[in-house]
């Protein structure tokens, strides 16, 4: 065995009365844990929560149920009254026009139906060419493309008709589509500028 040094010997020392500490310090504070645990339970047992919104008085509006009698199109007859419908995309009544009624019954039943009908979903399909060719006779130019909704044509028509040299001049406002439009010309992913080059 060797000699320790005075070093190592209040080193060691240290050690064994950290050790005795620890054990001592976790045997005396499990009593208390125990208590607290205890007033914790008490607590939680008296409270009583606050309600998260007010109740709901039984003559609410929201509570009374409307009930809409017939088609509902540009006027609606809400329990028995006659209402212009200002929540709803048929603007102009087209949808209770009887000859638009039958030209979409035999469109479904040639064609059939669906969540909706782009090229992208079913294909190209003769109503589709057919629009086009009339579409163009009717501006008097040599031919026109159909696209989906408004976004996909402005998002699309900029870079199939831009180069990439062209100078685009656009107002800081402009809306989404014209924006993304101009971003797939030039391979940029985000951009606030009022020109893009």
């Amino acid at each position: 065995l060797q000699k320790s040094t005075p070093f190592e010997l209040t080193l060691e020392a240290l050690l064994a009365l950290g050790v005795i500490w620890i054990v001592l310090y976790k045997r005396t504070n499990k009593k208390p844990k125990s208590i607290a645990s205890c007033n914790e339970e008490n607590a939680l047992s008296k409270w009583v929560p606050e309600p998260l919104v007010a109740e709901v008085p039984e003559d609410h509006p929201a509570l009374r149920t409307r009930t809409v009698n017939g088609t509902v199109g540009k006027r609606v007859n809400i329990d028995g009254t006659d209402c212009l419908n200002l929540a709803t995309h048929n603007y102009l009544g087209l949808a209770e026009d009887e000859d638009i009624r039958q030209a979409a019954v035999k469109s479904l039943r040639k064609y059939g139906v669906g969540s909706c009908g782009p090229r992208g979903f079913y294909g190209t399909v003769d109503v589709h060419l057919e629009l086009e060719e009339r579409l163009a006779k009717f501006m008097e130019v040599e031919e026109a493309v159909v696209y989906s909704y408004a976004f996909s044509t402005i998002a699309s028509a900029i870079p199939a008709y831009s180069k990439r040299n062209d100078l685009i001049f656009v107002d800081e406002c402009v809306n989404f589509a014209i924006q993304k439009g101009g971003w797939m010309l030039h391979g940029a992913r985000s951009s606030s500028t009022s020109t893009t080059t």
